[in-house]
């Protein structure tokens, strides 16, 4: 039985989701929602995790971070992640940190 590719989640070579636009058509502005350092994978880590909310990511990399990017495959100077203006929340909601949860006063398999 063969499988037809485009039926398994995305077939664009674009993972990202749309940008979404204004109500003019223009593209939704976008806001910073982060700024992470660009060697050990993080940042990416972070888009892949957005856009698997259906949030779309953009990447900056300030100074001449696209540069070192090139030359070295990381950007020494960081890269911010921006959102969509009407997903920013949503987005730092997704990426806020589990808070510790209380400890219960009943005994568990542990």
């Amino acid at each position: 039985m063969q499988h037809d590719p485009g039926t398994w989640g995305r077939s664009s070579a674009d993972p990202n989701p749309p940008w979404p636009q204004d109500k003019e058509g223009n593209p939704e502005e976008a806001c910073l929602l982060t700024a992470l350092s660009d060697a050990g994978g993080m940042a990416e880590l972070t888009a892949t995790q957005l856009r698997s909310y259906g949030i779309p990511v953009l990447h900056r990399y300030p100074g001449d971070g696209a540069a070192g990017r090139v030359i070295l495959g990381f950007s020494g100077y960081g890269v911010e992640l921006y959102v969509p203006a009407s997903r920013l929340e949503e987005a730092r909601e997704l990426l806020r940190p589990v808070e510790d949860l209380p400890e219960e006063d009943s005994e568990g398999p542990f």
